[in-house]
């Protein structure tokens, strides 16, 4: 019989890695949009360089208290650089057990949202929602008394969310982004928004985010009051179970995109959410995580390779969305990578 000679095909990775287009074509692309860069703001009148978690900064409303001029003009900086959205963490002295101050009309990050929207219209900005960084005791709702031991009053905090959620939209957020655990919340914020003319907002829910070791730096940024844990209301950094039940109760309420926090240790979540569910997933790349990137980046002195390893593989995941303190220097690399 005629033909060709049958012989064993070989299988060959080289060629595919040979020339620099074709092996970019098999990974995912890093680009400004995927990334939000989340701030501390204050009343405070100048910035101040928060302690080892340099060069983030807790921005100060400027002399005025009210036009974060250097925080905006670093905003414009890199927004030509590809920058499209910000998230807003609030900084405040005046603490009490309800978290009275989230909504305040001269707190920092309704005032900061004004200025932003002002200055830079084109910006998205997100806004988190939760009471940690307002109530006196630290934790991220009301609390009650069972059995003689402070606990979470879910029904009363869901509320107290609501109307934070808002006063933010009411700022001009675009989105807000509950942050607390609390079962309920999403519904509890999708209704208050809708009746108040703001079905526009979006709700970013924070579905997988783990009782975790990695927010140190972070409560340093917001002079959190906290002692204790967060164990009865933050998911065990060992469960699946409860991410996937989050992720469930979240769409079901109305949420618009979902986030896991942490990020670098959680793949397999990122990937089961991203899989199963259907609207954009983010992933926090949280205070903790950032010091020890920083740190091994010190070490090897390659910053470059490290953050494009660590950001790269959270899109492998399956996020579509990166809330990094590392948004400015990726800003910068992300052209050296296209």
């Amino acid at each position: 019989m005629g033909g060709y000679p049958k012989k064993r095909v070989m299988s060959q990775i080289h060629p595919s890695l040979h020339h620099l287009a074709a092996r970019e074509w098999t990974e995912p692309h890093l680009h400004g949009s995927n990334l939000v860069y989340p701030l501390f703001v204050t009343r405070l009148t100048e910035d101040k360089l928060i302690p080892q978690f340099g060069p983030n900064k807790q921005w100060g409303a400027g002399p005025d208290g009210k036009s974060y001029l250097t925080l905006v003009e670093y905003l414009l900086t890199l927004q030509s650089k590809g920058l499209r959205s910000v998230m807003l963490f609030g900084v405040v002295t005046d603490k009490d057990e309800h978290g009275s101050s989230a909504e305040k009309l001269d707190t920092p990050v309704i005032v900061a949202c004004g200025a932003i929207r002002s200055a830079l219209p084109e910006m998205m900005v997100m806004c988190d929602v939760c009471l940690c960084e307002y109530t006196d005791h630290g934790h991220c709702g009301v609390l009650r008394t069972i059995d003689g031991e402070d606990a979470i009053n879910n029904i009363e905090s869901c509320s107290r969310l609501a109307q934070v959620a808002v006063a933010y939209a009411n700022a001009g957020a675009h989105w807000v982004c509950p942050s607390d655990m609390m079962d309920g919340r999403i519904a509890a914020i999708r209704t208050a928004l809708n009746k108040n003319g703001f079905d526009h907002v979006g709700i970013l829910a924070y579905t997988s985010k783990k009782a975790s070791v990695m927010y140190a730096p972070f409560r340093a940024a917001v002079d959190s009051t906290f002692t204790g844990d967060r164990k009865r209301y933050q998911q065990p950094v060992g469960s699946v179970v409860h991410a996937r039940r989050a992720l469930t109760r979240d769409l079901s309420e109305g949420a618009d995109a979902v986030l896991v926090k942490p990020s670098l240790f959680y793949g397999d979540i990122v990937k089961s959410v991203s899989e199963n569910a259907q609207v954009p997933v983010a992933c926090y790349v949280v205070s903790g995580e950032y010091v020890m990137l920083l740190d091994y980046a010190k070490r090897t002195n390659d910053l470059p390779s490290i953050l494009h390893e660590s950001h790269v593989g959270l899109l492998r995941a399956g996020a579509s969305i990166l809330i990094t303190y590392f948004t400015p220097e990726l800003l910068d690399l992300i052209p050296q990578w296209a």
